[in-house]
Protein backbone atom coordinates (compact mmCIF):
# COMPACT_ATOMS: atom_id res chain seq x y z
CA UNK A 1 0.00 0.00 0.00
CA UNK A 2 2.77 2.39 0.96
CA UNK A 3 4.72 1.49 -2.20
CA UNK A 4 1.61 2.14 -4.26
CA UNK A 5 1.20 5.55 -2.56
CA UNK A 6 4.83 6.49 -3.30
CA UNK A 7 4.51 5.38 -6.93
CA UNK A 8 1.28 7.37 -7.33
CA UNK A 9 2.90 10.41 -5.76
CA UNK A 10 5.83 10.42 -8.19
CA UNK A 11 3.54 9.76 -11.15
CA UNK A 12 1.49 12.79 -10.09
CA UNK A 13 4.58 14.99 -9.91
CA UNK A 14 5.77 13.73 -13.29
CA UNK A 15 2.42 14.29 -14.94
CA UNK A 16 2.15 17.80 -13.45
CA UNK A 17 5.62 18.68 -14.66
CA UNK A 18 4.89 17.19 -18.09
CA UNK A 19 1.66 19.17 -18.27
CA UNK A 20 3.46 22.38 -17.40
CA UNK A 21 6.11 21.64 -20.02
CA UNK A 22 3.47 20.89 -22.59
CA UNK A 23 1.69 24.15 -21.86
CA UNK A 24 4.93 26.13 -22.03
CA UNK A 25 5.77 24.47 -25.34
CA UNK A 26 2.30 25.35 -26.64
CA UNK A 27 3.04 29.03 -25.97
CA UNK A 28 5.39 28.82 -28.97
CA UNK A 29 2.32 28.42 -31.17
CA UNK A 30 1.24 31.96 -30.29
CA UNK A 31 4.52 33.83 -29.66
CA UNK A 32 6.65 34.68 -32.71
CA UNK A 33 9.90 36.30 -33.76
CA UNK A 34 9.42 39.65 -35.51
CA UNK A 35 11.79 40.35 -38.41
CA UNK A 36 11.97 43.58 -40.36
CA UNK A 37 13.26 44.56 -43.78
CA UNK A 38 14.72 48.02 -44.01
CA UNK A 39 13.96 50.57 -46.72
CA UNK A 40 15.88 49.73 -49.96
CA UNK A 41 17.82 53.00 -49.61
CA UNK A 42 19.02 51.95 -46.15
CA UNK A 43 19.99 48.49 -47.38
CA UNK A 44 21.83 49.91 -50.41
CA UNK A 45 23.87 52.29 -48.26
CA UNK A 46 24.72 49.59 -45.72
CA UNK A 47 25.80 47.27 -48.55
CA UNK A 48 28.17 49.99 -49.78
CA UNK A 49 29.70 50.26 -46.31
CA UNK A 50 29.92 46.48 -46.15
CA UNK A 51 31.75 46.32 -49.50
CA UNK A 52 34.29 48.91 -48.35
CA UNK A 53 34.86 47.03 -45.10
CA UNK A 54 35.34 43.77 -47.01
CA UNK A 55 38.05 45.40 -49.13
CA UNK A 56 39.81 46.44 -45.92
CA UNK A 57 39.46 42.93 -44.45
CA UNK A 58 37.31 44.03 -41.50
CA UNK A 59 35.38 40.77 -41.18
CA UNK A 60 33.96 41.55 -37.73
CA UNK A 61 32.26 44.73 -38.95
CA UNK A 62 31.01 42.94 -42.09
CA UNK A 63 29.45 40.26 -39.92
CA UNK A 64 27.85 42.95 -37.75
CA UNK A 65 26.22 44.53 -40.82
CA UNK A 66 24.93 41.14 -41.96
CA UNK A 67 23.35 40.58 -38.55
CA UNK A 68 21.85 44.07 -38.55
CA UNK A 69 20.36 43.69 -42.04
CA UNK A 70 18.91 40.34 -41.04
CA UNK A 71 16.45 42.49 -39.12
CA UNK A 72 15.47 40.15 -36.29
CA UNK A 73 14.36 42.73 -33.79
CA UNK A 74 11.97 41.38 -31.18
CA UNK A 75 8.91 39.39 -30.25
CA UNK A 76 5.19 39.54 -30.91
CA UNK A 77 2.17 37.41 -30.06
CA UNK A 78 -1.15 36.46 -31.61
CA UNK A 79 -4.31 38.37 -30.79
CA UNK A 80 -7.62 37.28 -32.32
CA UNK A 81 -10.42 39.84 -32.14
CA UNK A 82 -14.05 38.97 -31.43
CA UNK A 83 -14.81 39.09 -35.17
CA UNK A 84 -12.13 36.47 -35.84
CA UNK A 85 -9.58 38.82 -37.41
CA UNK A 86 -5.95 37.87 -36.69
CA UNK A 87 -3.37 40.34 -35.40
CA UNK A 88 0.10 40.45 -33.87
CA UNK A 89 0.74 42.64 -30.82
CA UNK A 90 4.26 43.91 -30.17
CA UNK A 91 6.22 47.00 -29.09
CA UNK A 92 6.37 50.08 -31.28
CA UNK A 93 10.15 50.23 -31.03
CA UNK A 94 10.37 46.70 -32.47
CA UNK A 95 8.81 47.81 -35.78
CA UNK A 96 9.59 51.55 -35.84
CA UNK A 97 12.31 51.30 -38.51
CA UNK A 98 10.66 48.66 -40.69
CA UNK A 99 9.89 48.93 -44.39
CA UNK A 100 8.42 45.40 -44.43
CA UNK A 101 7.69 42.93 -41.63
CA UNK A 102 7.36 39.19 -41.06
CA UNK A 103 6.73 36.94 -38.09
CA UNK A 104 7.89 33.35 -37.61
CA UNK A 105 6.67 30.73 -35.17
CA UNK A 106 9.13 28.04 -34.12
CA UNK A 107 8.36 24.49 -32.96
CA UNK A 108 10.55 22.80 -30.30
CA UNK A 109 12.17 20.74 -33.10
CA UNK A 110 13.25 23.94 -34.89
CA UNK A 111 10.61 23.87 -37.64
CA UNK A 112 9.42 27.39 -38.48
CA UNK A 113 6.26 28.81 -39.99
CA UNK A 114 6.78 32.26 -41.49
CA UNK A 115 4.15 34.88 -42.34
CA UNK A 116 5.46 37.72 -44.51
CA UNK A 117 4.21 41.15 -45.59
CA UNK A 118 2.58 42.06 -42.29
CA UNK A 119 0.93 45.46 -42.31
CA UNK A 120 1.00 47.94 -39.46
CA UNK A 121 -2.58 48.74 -38.47
CA UNK A 122 -1.76 51.13 -35.66
CA UNK A 123 1.09 52.15 -33.40
CA UNK A 124 1.46 54.33 -30.34
CA UNK A 125 4.96 55.67 -29.85
CA UNK A 126 4.26 56.92 -26.33
CA UNK A 127 2.71 53.65 -25.12
CA UNK A 128 5.27 51.65 -27.14
CA UNK A 129 2.60 49.37 -28.62
CA UNK A 130 2.01 48.33 -32.24
CA UNK A 131 -0.72 46.25 -33.88
CA UNK A 132 0.11 44.24 -37.02
CA UNK A 133 -2.22 42.44 -39.42
CA UNK A 134 -1.56 39.41 -41.63
CA UNK A 135 -1.25 39.93 -45.39
CA UNK A 136 -4.48 39.66 -47.34
CA UNK A 137 -6.50 39.45 -44.11
CA UNK A 138 -5.27 35.90 -43.56
CA UNK A 139 -6.70 34.10 -40.54
CA UNK A 140 -4.20 31.35 -39.74
CA UNK A 141 -5.32 31.26 -36.09
CA UNK A 142 -8.75 30.36 -34.77
CA UNK A 143 -7.76 31.65 -31.35
CA UNK A 144 -5.00 33.72 -29.83
CA UNK A 145 -3.68 34.21 -26.34
CA UNK A 146 -6.36 35.07 -23.79
CA UNK A 147 -6.17 38.32 -21.82
CA UNK A 148 -6.06 38.00 -18.05
CA UNK A 149 -9.39 39.04 -16.54
CA UNK A 150 -7.86 40.78 -13.52
CA UNK A 151 -4.90 43.04 -12.69
CA UNK A 152 -1.81 41.26 -11.40
CA UNK A 153 -0.89 41.61 -7.75
CA UNK A 154 2.52 41.94 -6.13
CA UNK A 155 3.86 38.48 -5.42
CA UNK A 156 2.02 36.84 -8.33
CA UNK A 157 3.98 34.35 -10.40
CA UNK A 158 4.48 35.60 -13.97
CA UNK A 159 6.23 34.28 -17.06
CA UNK A 160 8.03 35.90 -20.00
CA UNK A 161 8.16 34.43 -23.49
CA UNK A 162 10.16 35.59 -26.46
CA UNK A 163 13.26 35.42 -28.62
CA UNK A 164 16.22 37.19 -26.99
CA UNK A 165 19.57 37.22 -28.76
CA UNK A 166 22.18 34.58 -28.01
CA UNK A 167 25.37 35.24 -29.95
CA UNK A 168 24.24 35.95 -33.50
CA UNK A 169 20.91 34.10 -33.22
CA UNK A 170 17.54 34.88 -31.66
CA UNK A 171 16.67 31.95 -29.39
CA UNK A 172 13.39 30.98 -27.72
CA UNK A 173 13.24 31.68 -23.99
CA UNK A 174 10.49 31.01 -21.46
CA UNK A 175 11.25 32.58 -18.10
CA UNK A 176 9.64 32.64 -14.68
CA UNK A 177 9.51 35.35 -12.04
CA UNK A 178 7.20 37.30 -9.80
CA UNK A 179 5.55 40.71 -9.73
CA UNK A 180 7.65 43.03 -7.56
CA UNK A 181 5.60 46.19 -8.14
CA UNK A 182 2.17 46.02 -9.74
CA UNK A 183 2.07 49.72 -10.71
CA UNK A 184 5.36 51.58 -10.92
CA UNK A 185 6.29 54.86 -12.61
CA UNK A 186 9.86 55.51 -13.71
CA UNK A 187 11.73 58.73 -14.65
CA UNK A 188 11.86 59.65 -18.32
CA UNK A 189 15.63 60.03 -18.11
CA UNK A 190 15.88 63.44 -19.81
CA UNK A 191 16.02 65.55 -16.62
CA UNK A 192 12.55 66.91 -17.37
CA UNK A 193 11.04 65.36 -14.25
CA UNK A 194 8.48 63.55 -16.43
CA UNK A 195 7.46 60.10 -15.21
CA UNK A 196 6.63 57.18 -17.48
CA UNK A 197 4.13 54.46 -16.74
CA UNK A 198 2.53 52.92 -14.94
CA UNK A 199 4.34 49.63 -15.64
CA UNK A 200 4.29 46.19 -14.09
CA UNK A 201 7.70 45.55 -12.55
CA UNK A 202 8.63 41.88 -12.39
CA UNK A 203 11.59 39.48 -12.23
CA UNK A 204 10.85 37.13 -15.15
CA UNK A 205 13.75 37.19 -17.63
CA UNK A 206 13.62 40.03 -20.16
CA UNK A 207 16.67 40.33 -22.42
CA UNK A 208 17.22 42.22 -25.70
CA UNK A 209 14.86 40.53 -28.15
CA UNK A 210 12.13 39.86 -25.57
CA UNK A 211 10.63 43.26 -26.35
CA UNK A 212 7.04 42.95 -27.54
CA UNK A 213 6.56 39.51 -26.02
CA UNK A 214 3.79 38.73 -23.55
CA UNK A 215 3.97 38.79 -19.77
CA UNK A 216 1.91 35.73 -18.80
CA UNK A 217 0.07 34.40 -15.78
CA UNK A 218 -0.91 30.75 -15.43
CA UNK A 219 -4.65 30.22 -15.89
CA UNK A 220 -6.49 26.92 -16.24
CA UNK A 221 -8.79 26.30 -19.17
CA UNK A 222 -7.35 28.87 -21.64
CA UNK A 223 -5.19 28.30 -24.74
CA UNK A 224 -1.72 27.05 -23.73
CA UNK A 225 -2.69 27.42 -20.06
CA UNK A 226 -1.53 31.04 -19.80
CA UNK A 227 -3.19 34.45 -20.11
CA UNK A 228 -1.60 37.77 -21.09
CA UNK A 229 -1.03 40.19 -18.22
CA UNK A 230 0.99 42.76 -20.18
CA UNK A 231 3.57 43.36 -22.90
CA UNK A 232 7.26 43.28 -21.98
CA UNK A 233 8.95 46.48 -23.03
CA UNK A 234 12.21 47.24 -21.17
CA UNK A 235 14.66 46.37 -18.40
CA UNK A 236 16.29 48.65 -15.86
CA UNK A 237 20.02 49.27 -16.15
CA UNK A 238 22.17 48.72 -13.07
CA UNK A 239 19.29 46.89 -11.38
CA UNK A 240 19.04 43.14 -10.98
CA UNK A 241 15.86 41.53 -12.37
CA UNK A 242 13.95 44.81 -12.66
CA UNK A 243 11.93 44.31 -15.83
CA UNK A 244 8.90 46.28 -16.97
CA UNK A 245 5.72 45.44 -18.83
CA UNK A 246 2.89 47.55 -20.22
CA UNK A 247 -0.22 46.73 -18.18
CA UNK A 248 -3.10 44.98 -19.89
CA UNK A 249 -5.41 47.94 -19.21
CA UNK A 250 -3.29 50.14 -21.48
CA UNK A 251 -3.07 47.41 -24.11
CA UNK A 252 -6.85 47.09 -24.14
CA UNK A 253 -7.30 50.86 -24.43
CA UNK A 254 -4.90 50.91 -27.37
CA UNK A 255 -6.78 48.08 -29.09
CA UNK A 256 -10.16 49.74 -28.57
CA UNK A 257 -8.89 53.02 -30.01
CA UNK A 258 -7.06 51.37 -32.91
CA UNK A 259 -9.75 48.95 -34.06
CA UNK A 260 -12.55 51.49 -33.73
CA UNK A 261 -10.67 54.48 -35.13
CA UNK A 262 -12.33 56.63 -37.77
CA UNK A 263 -10.63 58.77 -40.41
CA UNK A 264 -12.87 61.78 -39.81
CA UNK A 265 -10.46 63.57 -37.51
CA UNK A 266 -7.38 62.93 -39.69
CA UNK A 267 -6.97 66.62 -40.54
CA UNK A 268 -7.32 67.61 -36.90
CA UNK A 269 -4.57 65.15 -35.93
CA UNK A 270 -2.35 66.48 -38.71
CA UNK A 271 -2.78 70.09 -37.52
CA UNK A 272 -1.89 69.00 -33.99
CA UNK A 273 1.15 67.15 -35.29
CA UNK A 274 2.39 70.11 -37.35
CA UNK A 275 1.92 72.44 -34.38
CA UNK A 276 3.95 70.05 -32.21
CA UNK A 277 6.65 69.92 -34.88
CA UNK A 278 6.91 73.73 -34.97
CA UNK A 279 6.91 74.03 -31.18
CA UNK A 280 9.95 71.76 -30.88
CA UNK A 281 11.89 73.90 -33.35
CA UNK A 282 11.88 76.85 -30.94
CA UNK A 283 14.63 75.33 -28.79
CA UNK A 284 17.92 77.23 -28.92
CA UNK A 285 19.94 74.01 -28.86
CA UNK A 286 20.24 71.53 -31.74
CA UNK A 287 16.78 70.36 -32.79
CA UNK A 288 17.63 67.44 -35.10
CA UNK A 289 16.76 64.93 -32.30
CA UNK A 290 13.30 66.56 -32.22
CA UNK A 291 12.89 66.43 -36.01
CA UNK A 292 14.01 62.80 -36.47
CA UNK A 293 10.87 61.09 -35.04
CA UNK A 294 8.73 63.15 -37.46
CA UNK A 295 10.41 61.56 -40.51
CA UNK A 296 8.77 58.68 -42.35
CA UNK A 297 10.77 55.58 -43.20
CA UNK A 298 10.67 56.51 -46.88
CA UNK A 299 12.00 59.99 -46.13
CA UNK A 300 14.89 58.46 -44.19
CA UNK A 301 15.66 55.73 -46.72
CA UNK A 302 15.56 57.98 -49.79
CA UNK A 303 17.61 60.84 -48.32
CA UNK A 304 20.02 59.24 -45.85
CA UNK A 305 23.02 58.82 -48.15
CA UNK A 306 22.88 62.43 -49.38
CA UNK A 307 22.32 63.68 -45.81
CA UNK A 308 25.35 61.77 -44.50
CA UNK A 309 27.53 63.34 -47.21
CA UNK A 310 26.21 66.77 -46.21
CA UNK A 311 26.79 65.99 -42.54
CA UNK A 312 30.40 64.98 -43.18
CA UNK A 313 31.13 68.12 -45.20
CA UNK A 314 29.25 70.82 -43.31
CA UNK A 315 28.20 69.81 -39.79
CA UNK A 316 30.05 71.05 -36.68
CA UNK A 317 32.36 68.41 -35.24
CA UNK A 318 30.26 67.98 -32.08
CA UNK A 319 27.11 67.31 -34.14
CA UNK A 320 28.98 64.93 -36.43
CA UNK A 321 30.35 62.98 -33.46
CA UNK A 322 26.91 62.67 -31.83
CA UNK A 323 25.27 61.35 -35.00
CA UNK A 324 28.23 59.07 -35.76
CA UNK A 325 27.86 57.51 -32.31
CA UNK A 326 24.12 57.01 -32.90
CA UNK A 327 24.91 55.45 -36.28
CA UNK A 328 27.32 52.96 -34.71
CA UNK A 329 24.59 51.87 -32.28
CA UNK A 330 21.72 51.85 -34.80
CA UNK A 331 22.43 52.83 -38.43
CA UNK A 332 18.81 53.76 -39.16
CA UNK A 333 18.72 56.01 -36.08
CA UNK A 334 21.91 57.69 -37.25
CA UNK A 335 20.50 58.08 -40.75
CA UNK A 336 17.27 59.62 -39.45
CA UNK A 337 19.26 62.14 -37.41
CA UNK A 338 21.44 62.97 -40.43
CA UNK A 339 18.35 63.72 -42.55
CA UNK A 340 16.90 65.69 -39.62
CA UNK A 341 20.12 67.71 -39.43
CA UNK A 342 19.88 68.68 -43.12
CA UNK A 343 16.35 69.95 -42.43
CA UNK A 344 17.49 71.87 -39.35
CA UNK A 345 20.42 73.34 -41.28
CA UNK A 346 18.07 74.56 -44.04
CA UNK A 347 15.65 76.08 -41.54
CA UNK A 348 18.24 78.13 -39.65
CA UNK A 349 19.04 81.66 -40.70
CA UNK A 350 22.61 82.89 -41.03
CA UNK A 351 22.28 84.12 -37.44
CA UNK A 352 21.38 80.58 -36.37
CA UNK A 353 17.72 81.27 -35.56
CA UNK A 354 14.63 79.37 -36.71
CA UNK A 355 11.55 81.52 -37.25
CA UNK A 356 8.84 79.33 -38.77
CA UNK A 357 5.12 79.25 -39.42
CA UNK A 358 2.93 76.84 -41.37
CA UNK A 359 0.12 77.32 -43.86
CA UNK A 360 -3.03 75.17 -43.54
CA UNK A 361 -2.53 71.62 -44.90
CA UNK A 362 -3.74 70.98 -48.47
CA UNK A 363 -4.90 67.43 -49.38
CA UNK A 364 -3.08 65.67 -52.23
CA UNK A 365 -4.42 62.97 -54.54
CA UNK A 366 -2.48 60.12 -52.93
CA UNK A 367 -3.87 60.57 -49.41
CA UNK A 368 -1.00 62.77 -48.29
CA UNK A 369 -1.14 66.44 -47.33
CA UNK A 370 1.03 69.34 -48.48
CA UNK A 371 2.15 71.78 -45.78
CA UNK A 372 4.02 74.95 -46.77
CA UNK A 373 6.36 76.36 -44.12
CA UNK A 374 7.61 79.93 -44.00
CA UNK A 375 11.10 79.62 -42.51
CA UNK A 376 12.84 82.96 -42.02
CA UNK A 377 10.92 84.38 -44.98
CA UNK A 378 11.64 81.41 -47.26
CA UNK A 379 8.80 79.10 -48.35
CA UNK A 380 9.60 75.39 -47.98
CA UNK A 381 7.11 72.81 -49.25
CA UNK A 382 6.64 69.56 -47.33
CA UNK A 383 4.55 66.43 -47.82
CA UNK A 384 3.07 64.55 -44.85
CA UNK A 385 1.96 60.92 -44.88
CA UNK A 386 0.00 58.91 -42.31
CA UNK A 387 2.43 56.21 -41.21
CA UNK A 388 1.49 53.75 -38.44
CA UNK A 389 -1.34 56.02 -37.37
CA UNK A 390 0.85 59.12 -37.03
CA UNK A 391 1.50 61.91 -39.50
CA UNK A 392 5.12 62.03 -40.62
CA UNK A 393 7.18 63.97 -43.13
CA UNK A 394 7.47 62.29 -46.53
CA UNK A 395 9.41 65.09 -48.23
CA UNK A 396 10.77 68.42 -47.02
CA UNK A 397 12.02 70.99 -49.51
CA UNK A 398 14.24 69.87 -52.39
CA UNK A 399 17.01 68.66 -50.07
CA UNK A 400 14.91 65.93 -48.39
CA UNK A 401 12.74 64.90 -51.33
CA UNK A 402 14.52 61.76 -52.46
CA UNK A 403 15.99 63.66 -55.40
CA UNK A 404 18.46 61.20 -56.92
CA UNK A 405 20.05 63.95 -59.01
CA UNK A 406 21.29 65.68 -55.85
CA UNK A 407 22.95 62.46 -54.71
CA UNK A 408 24.37 61.77 -58.16
CA UNK A 409 25.82 65.28 -58.29
CA UNK A 410 27.29 64.84 -54.80
CA UNK A 411 28.85 61.50 -55.74
CA UNK A 412 30.24 62.93 -58.98
CA UNK A 413 31.78 65.80 -57.04
CA UNK A 414 33.36 63.36 -54.59
CA UNK A 415 34.73 61.20 -57.42
CA UNK A 416 36.08 64.25 -59.25
CA UNK A 417 37.67 65.53 -56.04
CA UNK A 418 39.29 62.15 -55.43
CA UNK A 419 40.68 62.18 -58.96
CA UNK A 420 41.80 65.77 -58.48
CA UNK A 421 43.51 64.75 -55.22
CA UNK A 422 42.76 68.11 -53.61
CA UNK A 423 42.67 66.48 -50.16
CA UNK A 424 45.59 64.03 -50.28
CA UNK A 425 47.48 62.37 -47.48
CA UNK A 426 50.93 62.91 -48.98
CA UNK A 427 52.44 65.11 -51.71
CA UNK A 428 55.85 64.72 -53.32
CA UNK A 429 57.26 67.06 -55.97
CA UNK A 430 60.34 67.89 -57.97
CA UNK A 431 60.95 71.52 -58.88
CA UNK A 432 63.10 73.71 -61.07
CA UNK A 433 64.27 76.59 -58.89
CA UNK A 434 65.74 79.87 -60.05
CA UNK A 435 67.67 81.84 -57.44
CA UNK A 436 67.48 85.44 -58.55
CA UNK A 437 70.76 86.14 -56.74
CA UNK A 438 72.62 83.16 -58.15
CA UNK A 439 71.07 80.95 -60.80
CA UNK A 440 69.28 77.64 -61.29
CA UNK A 441 68.89 74.82 -58.77
CA UNK A 442 66.99 71.62 -58.25
CA UNK A 443 64.24 71.37 -55.60
CA UNK A 444 62.32 68.54 -53.92
CA UNK A 445 59.44 68.51 -51.43
CA UNK A 446 57.62 66.03 -49.20
CA UNK A 447 54.37 67.22 -47.57
CA UNK A 448 52.12 65.25 -45.23
CA UNK A 449 48.58 66.61 -44.86
CA UNK A 450 47.12 66.67 -41.38
CA UNK A 451 43.80 67.94 -42.78
CA UNK A 452 42.29 69.21 -46.01
CA UNK A 453 43.85 72.65 -45.41
CA UNK A 454 47.03 72.00 -43.41
CA UNK A 455 50.25 70.13 -44.14
CA UNK A 456 53.78 69.81 -42.85
CA UNK A 457 56.96 68.35 -44.29
CA UNK A 458 60.40 69.08 -45.74
CA UNK A 459 61.79 70.95 -48.72
CA UNK A 460 65.28 71.11 -50.14
CA UNK A 461 67.04 73.15 -52.82
CA UNK A 462 70.34 72.06 -54.32
CA UNK A 463 72.35 74.48 -56.47
CA UNK A 464 75.90 74.55 -57.70
CA UNK A 465 77.19 76.68 -54.86
CA UNK A 466 74.56 76.26 -52.17
CA UNK A 467 72.15 73.86 -50.46
CA UNK A 468 69.05 74.71 -48.40
CA UNK A 469 67.05 72.18 -46.32
CA UNK A 470 63.99 73.25 -44.32
CA UNK A 471 61.06 71.99 -42.33
CA UNK A 472 57.81 73.59 -43.55
CA UNK A 473 54.24 74.05 -42.43
CA UNK A 474 51.61 75.29 -44.85
CA UNK A 475 48.04 76.37 -45.50
CA UNK A 476 46.18 75.08 -48.57
CA UNK A 477 42.83 76.23 -49.97
CA UNK A 478 41.63 73.83 -52.70
CA UNK A 479 39.11 75.26 -55.17
CA UNK A 480 37.51 72.61 -57.39
CA UNK A 481 35.98 73.66 -60.71
CA UNK A 482 34.65 70.52 -62.36
CA UNK A 483 37.54 68.43 -63.64
CA UNK A 484 40.22 70.93 -62.69
CA UNK A 485 41.23 72.45 -59.37
CA UNK A 486 43.37 75.36 -58.22
CA UNK A 487 45.00 75.36 -54.81
CA UNK A 488 46.51 78.62 -53.55
CA UNK A 489 49.00 77.85 -50.79
CA UNK A 490 51.32 79.55 -48.35
CA UNK A 491 54.24 77.89 -46.51
CA UNK A 492 56.39 79.05 -43.67
CA UNK A 493 59.69 77.22 -43.15
CA UNK A 494 62.82 77.20 -41.08
CA UNK A 495 66.05 75.29 -41.52
CA UNK A 496 69.63 75.57 -42.62
CA UNK A 497 71.52 76.86 -45.67
CA UNK A 498 74.95 75.62 -46.76
CA UNK A 499 77.06 78.21 -48.65
CA UNK A 500 80.68 77.47 -49.61
CA UNK A 501 83.07 80.39 -48.94
CA UNK A 502 86.74 80.99 -49.78
CA UNK A 503 88.83 81.46 -46.63
CA UNK A 504 91.90 83.67 -46.24
CA UNK A 505 94.19 80.88 -47.55
CA UNK A 506 92.10 80.49 -50.71
CA UNK A 507 90.46 77.23 -49.69
CA UNK A 508 86.72 76.45 -49.85
CA UNK A 509 85.26 76.65 -46.37
CA UNK A 510 81.58 75.57 -45.94
CA UNK A 511 79.39 77.93 -43.91
CA UNK A 512 76.07 76.93 -42.37
CA UNK A 513 73.38 79.48 -41.69
CA UNK A 514 70.09 79.03 -39.85
CA UNK A 515 67.03 81.02 -40.79
CA UNK A 516 63.45 81.04 -42.08
CA UNK A 517 61.51 81.57 -45.27
CA UNK A 518 57.99 82.13 -46.53
CA UNK A 519 56.54 80.90 -49.79
CA UNK A 520 53.31 81.49 -51.67
CA UNK A 521 52.07 79.93 -54.87
CA UNK A 522 49.44 78.06 -56.82
CA UNK A 523 48.92 74.38 -57.59
CA UNK A 524 46.97 73.15 -60.60
CA UNK A 525 45.49 69.65 -60.84
CA UNK A 526 43.32 67.90 -63.39
CA UNK A 527 41.12 64.82 -63.12
CA UNK A 528 42.46 63.63 -66.49
CA UNK A 529 45.64 62.51 -64.73
CA UNK A 530 44.61 61.69 -61.13
CA UNK A 531 47.15 62.74 -58.53
CA UNK A 532 49.39 64.74 -60.85
CA UNK A 533 49.77 68.45 -60.14
CA UNK A 534 51.79 71.41 -61.34
CA UNK A 535 52.90 74.23 -59.11
CA UNK A 536 54.44 77.66 -59.33
CA UNK A 537 55.60 79.68 -56.35
CA UNK A 538 57.70 82.56 -55.12
CA UNK A 539 59.82 82.20 -51.96
CA UNK A 540 61.49 84.82 -49.82
CA UNK A 541 64.39 83.74 -47.61
CA UNK A 542 65.38 85.42 -44.36
CA UNK A 543 68.91 84.08 -44.02
CA UNK A 544 71.87 86.44 -43.33
CA UNK A 545 75.60 86.01 -42.91
CA UNK A 546 77.64 87.38 -40.02
CA UNK A 547 77.61 90.82 -41.60
CA UNK A 548 73.80 90.68 -41.72
CA UNK A 549 73.89 90.51 -45.50
CA UNK A 550 70.93 88.62 -46.99
CA UNK A 551 71.71 85.28 -48.63
CA UNK A 552 69.88 84.11 -51.74
CA UNK A 553 66.79 85.88 -50.63
CA UNK A 554 64.53 85.49 -53.69
CA UNK A 555 63.54 82.18 -55.29
CA UNK A 556 61.10 81.36 -58.07
CA UNK A 557 60.17 77.77 -58.64
CA UNK A 558 58.00 75.67 -60.89
CA UNK A 559 57.55 71.94 -60.63
CA UNK A 560 55.54 68.80 -60.99
CA UNK A 561 54.27 66.57 -58.18
CA UNK A 562 52.11 63.63 -57.30
CA UNK A 563 49.51 63.45 -54.53
CA UNK A 564 48.57 60.20 -52.77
Amino acid sequence: MFRYFILSFFMLIFSAGFSCFGQAAAIRDYVGLISQTFHPGVVSYMEQIKANLEKKGNTAAVKGIDIYLKGETGTGFVYVANNGKNYILTNYHVISQAYALSVSFEKPDGERTIFSDLSIIAADEDMDIALLAFAGEQKPFTQGLTFLDRPVQEGDDVFSAGFPGLGTAMVWQFGRGMVSNASVRIPDGDDSGKMLGPFIQHTAQVDPGNSGGPLLARVEGVPAGYAVAGINTLSARFRQAANFSIPLSQVQSFLDASLNASSENNLSRLNTRVASFIEGLNERKAVFPHIAPYLSNSCIGENAEYALFELFEKAPLTTFNVIAELFSYSPVTGMSCAVAWTIENALRSKAGKISITAAPPIPADNGTYIVDFNANGKIIKSEWVNEYGKWRIRTFGNFAAGDQSLLDKKKKTIIDNERLAISPDIRISANFVYLIDSGPAFGAELKVHTSKYLAGGFQGYFGEDYKQIEFLFGLYIPIAAGKVAFTPFADSAFGTMFVPRIDTWGDMDPDFFFGASIKGGLMFTTAAVPGLYLQMAYQRNFYTDNANEPLYKNLILCGVGYAF
